[in-house]
């Protein structure tokens, strides 16, 4: 089951965890700030953990879309999230951690805050984040029946946790902030196909997402705190508007939404892990991981997202905007992020001299 294999190697102290994400400041540059889990994660679980993982620390075969998003803003990228991170660490399985120490959204931010108190104008900075999936994918791995009886309060937990990680932020002057929805995971190869676990994921997903918008609608409506931007990032339209047009997939240039190109599901390499010979043209790396060009593409709309949020892209534009950025043409040698300097520790995008 997704994860599993993960949690023996989580009791490492949380706080020895943290100590690496401590490396990840502002300067008084601008900055685009990102918290999350494996969708997000450019490097951190690596560095944490320590485990074999595929390109560079990242859940795909290149960088993910947080680093494109970056690239395409011309901000630095400072990255917190960590692969198999949950929404918050607190009543994950039967009112116990669990053995779960992966730095969660909330153990995330608060680090972040700490590590940069003497930020000049916190409001000049892009903050995004994800988070969720694995609210649901922790608890299957060890007590499917957990999730099944107690499926709305992990719904009401992720969208309590990202409206209480958006306030924290909001309080420190951090007003511009989009929030990614999650994507139509229940697709993925990982998730088996049509059966009552694909039905649990879908009907688990569709519900959060429309918790996660009502707690940021709530939050916005309060006038609590000086907002320029709070917004949700519709991941799942944009994604199911994608893998049901042949024509899309075709622009991204990876068509094969089927077949992994790894059968994995933790980001891990093994002795004996096969990796297919045409990554970049399936959509799933491994079994619940986007490939490099599916997170350019991911990442070309988050950006966009940010400098003129509104409704998802139609596929016209999404098809103008996959072309104009060649997306179809990405490899690891023809790159726009693998022309910059990255630190993987400390999430950092800067041009090379």
């Amino acid at each position: 089951m997704l994860f599993k294999s993960l949690i023996s190697a989580a009791s490492i102290a949380l706080a020895a965890a943290v100590g690496v994400l401590g490396s990840n400041n502002i300067d008084k540059r601008r900055a685009f700030i990102v918290f999350g889990d494996s969708l997000s994660d450019n490097g951190n679980k690596l560095a944490i953990f320590g485990q074999p993982a595929y390109w560079k620390g990242r859940f795909s075969n290149g960088p993910v879309w947080n680093e494109y998003a970056a690239q395409i803003l011309n901000l630095p990228l400072v990255n917190y999230a960590v692969g198999g991170a949950t929404s918050s660490n607190t009543a994950l399985v039967n009112g116990t951690k669990n053995g779960q120490f992966i730095p969660s959204l909330i153990d995330q931010i608060d680090a972040f805050l700490k590590n940069n108190t003497n930020v000049a104008r916190p409001e000049d900075n892009f903050v995004a984040m994800n988070i969720g999936g694995n609210n649901i994918l922790w608890p299957l791995a060890v007590d499917p029946a957990y999730v099944f009886a107690n499926e709305d309060k992990i719904i009401n937990g992720i969208a309590s946790d990202i409206v209480t990680g958006c306030k924290k932020l909001l309080a420190a002057g951090y007003s511009r902030i989009v929030v990614q929805n999650m994507p139509p995971f229940w697709n993925a190869p990982g998730i088996g196909g049509p059966g009552p676990v694909q039905d649990l994921v879908k009907r688990f997903l569709t519900k959060a997402n429309v918790a996660i918008k009502s707690g940021i609608d709530t939050l916005t409506a309060s006038k609590d705190y000086d907002i320029d931007l709070l917004s949700i990032f519709d991941a799942t339209s944009i994604f199911s508007t994608a893998t049901a047009d042949s024509e899309i997939l075709k622009a991204i240039g990876s068509p094969d939404i089927t077949n992994a190109c790894v059968q994995s599901d933790s980001g891990m390499f093994k002795p004996d892990l096969e990796v297919c010979a045409n990554g970049n043209q399936r959509f799933y790396y491994d079994l619940v991981h986007p490939s490099t060009r599916v997170h350019q593409f991911l990442g070309i709309f988050i950006a966009h997202h940010f400098v003129n949020p509104r409704k998802p892209a139609d596929k016209v534009e999404i098809i103008k905007w996959l072309n104009y950025y060649h997306v179809d043409e990405t490899t690891l040698e023809n790159n726009p992020v693998t022309k910059y300097k990255i630190n993987n520790v400390a999430g950092f995008l800067t041009p090379l001299p």
